[in-house]
């Protein structure tokens, strides 16, 4: 069985690849990941590093420890070093202009994993996808109560959803929202440390309660927070569907996780880089949008069946 349902969207841009022009032995990416705590872009990355040495590939990783300016640096590395390609993974690609236009002045294209399109992006794999979860959320609570949001706006994929949070915020005037920017490193952290203070502030506050979490990994800290604070009445969403986050489905502590499918999109991305170089100037920059999975009590243990992790 598949793991993720596919999006509608997703056939705009597959639909239109072509099959890749040649392979070359000789190729060498770089691959610059937004943080090697983050364990869903870790296993992206380990995804397009096998899929490019599969080809032969070299591969080089630089990691940027949730720091644009650090991956701006990464990308300049790269460039100095002369790969044939580069992929980013999550950085909004908006913020990275310093380091796009020194791969493009060494005619170096660049690809993003969740970063979203900006002058210099090639090829983009959007991985936001907040609707269904957020739709959930609301249905859940019936568009009322109090709800804590923890994002993380530097990465695409978490302003994507938060952007998706404040608008239903917006339209839900029922809806008491808090939204608290989280540390990477430190997700888990700084997000129980976060939860801790949203229960205190809101100890005499009506329900329903729900906390609308960026990703798994910060989830987790949510979670923390709330088994120390003894509070089992409130919903927790997240994304990535981890195993930590499916088994905390399982487990009642999470309510839903939506796991967007992350390997099929590296590799994607990894597989399209010999037609981009073949092209050159008459590449046409691209996006396109991975299939997802929801993954609630009603499909848990059929998706842990499945999905054995």
């Amino acid at each position: 069985m598949n793991r993720f349902q596919k999006l509608s969207t997703a056939a705009l841009v597959a639909a239109s690849f072509a099959p890749a022009a040649h392979a070359d032995d000789k190729l060498t990416i770089g691959i610059v990941t937004f943080s090697t705590s983050d364990v869903d872009t870790n296993q992206m990355v380990d995804t397009m590093s096998k899929e490019a040495r599969s080809k032969g590939w070299t591969v080089e990783t630089l990691n940027a420890n949730g720091d644009p300016s650090q991956a701006i640096t990464s990308i300049k590395q790269l460039a100095t070093k002369k790969v044939n390609a580069i992929i980013v993974t999550v950085f909004d690609s908006t913020g990275l202009a310093a380091g796009l236009q020194a791969a493009a002045d060494a005619d170096i294209p660049v690809l993003s994993a969740g970063g979203g399109m900006a002058d210099g992006i090639a090829l983009s794999a959007s991985t936001g996808a907040a609707p269904p979860l957020l739709d959930l959320m609301l249905k859940d609570i019936g568009n009322a109560g109090t709800v804590l949001d923890l994002t993380y706006h530097p990465g695409i994929p978490c302003r994507e959803r938060a952007d998706a949070f404040d608008a239903a915020v917006k339209a839900n005037p029922g809806l008491k929202a808090t939204s608290h920017e989280i540390s990477i490193p430190g997700a888990a952290e700084s997000s129980q440390a976060a939860t801790s203070a949203w229960l205190a502030a809101n100890a005499n506050a009506k329900g329903p309660f729900a906390i609308f979490n960026c990703y798994d990994d910060n989830a987790m800290g949510a979670i923390a927070a709330l088994k120390q604070n003894g509070r089992s009445d409130v919903k927790v969403y997240s994304f990535n569907a981890t195993a930590p986050a499916v088994q905390a489905v399982k487990d009642g502590t999470m309510t839903a996780t939506l796991g967007v499918d992350l390997t099929s999109a590296g590799k994607m991305l990894v597989d399209q880089i010999p037609d981009i170089l073949a092209a050159g100037d008459k590449w046409q920059p691209k996006s396109f949008v991975p299939g997802y999975t929801l993954v609630t009590k009603d499909n848990v243990d059929q998706f842990m069946k499945d999905n054995p992790q």
